[in-house]
């Protein structure tokens, strides 16, 4: 009967103290916290071919039917790829990757994918965890490297990088065996009380820093006093305490008519595209970016990913890009960018997730303003000022 008593009395005290975990509600506080870094080796199978593919295509544009290549430009692929201790089929599996890949590259000579794929670990001390890339991946490369932008488990507020080197590929059917080599930094707090929201945490401490440094760079840039043998045009760099600030302009060439468009849809609802704001559709994009907004001036990079249209009342697009630099010092290094772009704004502000080159473990934003629109064609040239700190 005493236990029943309890029991009851739990449920009473559950029951009303339920509310105030409904509520919305933040919090912000210094703690302290350290680093912890992991380094991690396996290899990725895979597999396109045959009755079980582990890579499956599922959208693709009509524009490329006469690519003959496994993975045609504007192609997006869904993957559950087993993840193996060693290079052979049959060795342990330890895990799956599981996500998205997008051929990105219109030079097939130069293949490249973006990939936004989870890395969950199944065996051993990182069972139930995993980490999260979003990151371009220059295929053809010996030796490249993709950004680590997060994770879960025992790899919470993940961030780093991934060493990646092809052990096998079959150019007839695209089968592929990589080897990941991995470095990750994890941020470990002393929690102090029992509710903890660590993400507004670093995200408080982090844009304290940004702003000191982006007036710095202000500062030094009118004055006058910034100069240096390696600087580029387009980007100014800035050592804030143990950190780099970088400041890069730079203009974004999205052409989506003629016979050459550098971004080809490659995906929109079944029903029809009756949305005024597109609502659903997918583009897939490989835009050069470049110094100035005249199409024809100095080029700085590439842009490759995807964007699409999210908002059912407003033109949002979510942008899940790569900016991949090839000027200067800059060049082989990329930033990953993933969020929400209300394109009819004048003004709008994107997270920088990541990074890999000069830009490992880079995080900031991206202040994006529209510099040209053709409103028939959709064809658009937009400026783009990005601060990370890496």
């Amino acid at each position: 009967m005493e236990r029943m008593a309890a029991f009851v009395y739990a449920l009473i005290v559950c029951a009303a103290i339920a509310p105030a975990y409904g509520e919305y509600y933040t919090e912000s506080r210094h703690v302290p916290r350290k680093e912890k870094v992991t380094r991690l080796h396996f290899f990725l199978h895979d597999i396109l071919s045959g009755k079980n593919p582990s890579a499956v295509k599922v959208a693709g544009s009509n524009r490329t039917e006469g690519d003959k290549s496994p993975t045609p430009f504007g192609s997006v692929y869904a993957i559950d790829d087993p993840l193996k201790e060693g290079p052979e089929p049959d060795s342990n599996t330890i895990g799956n990757a599981q996500g998205l890949y997008l051929s990105s590259s219109q030079d097939y000579s130069k293949f490249t994918i973006v990939m936004g794929v989870d890395f969950g670990f199944t065996e051993g001390k990182f069972k139930g965890s995993s980490f999260s890339v979003f990151s371009r991946n220059p295929v053809t490369e010996a030796d490249r490297e993709v950004a680590v932008v997060g994770g879960r488990g025992k790899f919470r507020m993940a961030r780093g990088f991934a060493k990646v080197k092809t052990s096998y590929f079959n150019a007839t059917t695209g089968d592929a065996i990589l080897e990941y080599k991995m470095e990750r930094r994890a941020l470990s707090y002393i929690i102090l009380s029992k509710t903890l929201l660590p993400i507004f945490l670093v995200q408080g401490q982090r844009k304290k820093k940004m702003e000191k440094a982006s007036l710095a760079l202000l500062v030094i840039f009118m004055v006058g006093v910034m100069q240096s043998a390696n600087a580029e045009s387009w980007a100014r760099r800035l050592e804030a305490e143990k950190e780099t600030v970088t400041n890069l302009q730079f203009y974004f060439h999205d052409i989506v008519s003629g016979k050459n468009p550098t971004a080809i849809k490659v995906a929109q609802p079944s029903v029809g595209n009756r949305s005024p704001t597109l609502f659903g559709s997918i583009m897939m994009a490989d835009d050069p970016l470049t110094e100035g907004p005249d199409p024809n001036s100095k080029p700085v990079g590439r842009a490759q990913g995807i964007y699409g249209s999210a908002g059912r009342n407003e033109l949002a697009l979510i942008m899940a890009m790569n900016f991949d630099f090839t000027d200067g010092i800059y060049n082989g290094s990329c930033i990953s960018l993933l969020g929400k772009n209300p394109a009819m704004n004048p003004v709008r502000e994107m997270p920088i997730v990541g990074g890999t080159g000069l830009f490992r473990f880079a995080r900031g934003y991206a202040i994006a303003q529209t510099f040209w629109l053709d409103v028939t064609t959709g064809d658009a040239i937009v400026g783009y000022n990005v601060t990370v700190a890496h």
